[in-house]
């Protein structure tokens, strides 16, 4: 017995698919960023950089998503960075409430060093500061150039900016 030649099935022609827009295939086809791996030198410029950005802003302060969109970062970057300043004690992060999303605002607690001021400073050219001490007829108490130093020192603005050297963990 012979079997017969089955016939061959007529396809239907294929439809063309809709096209996606260019956007939502970019955003299909793009793998989410994987997290970088940082060194320590990295990671010391980073944070002197986002202390320096906080510092800035003054006492104010400043959201802590501004800051990681200004230095691009990631938000768990940024968010450790803050984490490491606020232990050693320079900044303060205080949970908000800004535009319906919660955040950090970033403030300064210790200001970085005005070496001009120190400069100033009339101990540094004083003629009488190897016989200076405490308990001395020279004395800081008494020391008649020290204490109005002292006074404009205190009135002069408290926001200073020091250059990025001077700023404590570099």
């Amino acid at each position: 017995m012979k079997s017969k030649p089955k016939p061959e099935k007529k396809q239907a022609p294929k439809k063309p698919a809709p096209k996606e827009p260019a956007e939502k295939k970019a955003q299909r086809q793009a793998k989410p960023p994987q997290p970088v791996e940082r060194t320590e030198e990295e990671l010391v410029d980073l944070t002197s950089r986002v202390y320096k950005l906080v510092v800035e802003r003054g006492r104010d302060g400043v959201l802590q998503s501004e800051i990681w969109k200004e230095l691009g970062l990631t938000s768990r970057d940024g968010s450790r960075l803050a984490i490491r300043l606020e232990r050693r004690g320079l900044i303060g992060r205080v949970k908000v409430l800004e535009e319906g999303r919660w955040t950090y605002k970033l403030t300064p607690l210790r200001f970085p060093t005005d070496m001009a001021s120190i400069e100033k400073a009339p101990c540094v050219v004083c003629q009488f500061e190897q016989k200076c001490s405490t308990e001395g007829e020279i004395s800081p108490y008494v020391c008649p150039l020290l204490g109005p130093w002292v006074i404009g020192e205190a009135k002069a603005p408290q926001i200073q900016v020091a250059a990025p050297e001077a700023i404590p963990g570099r």
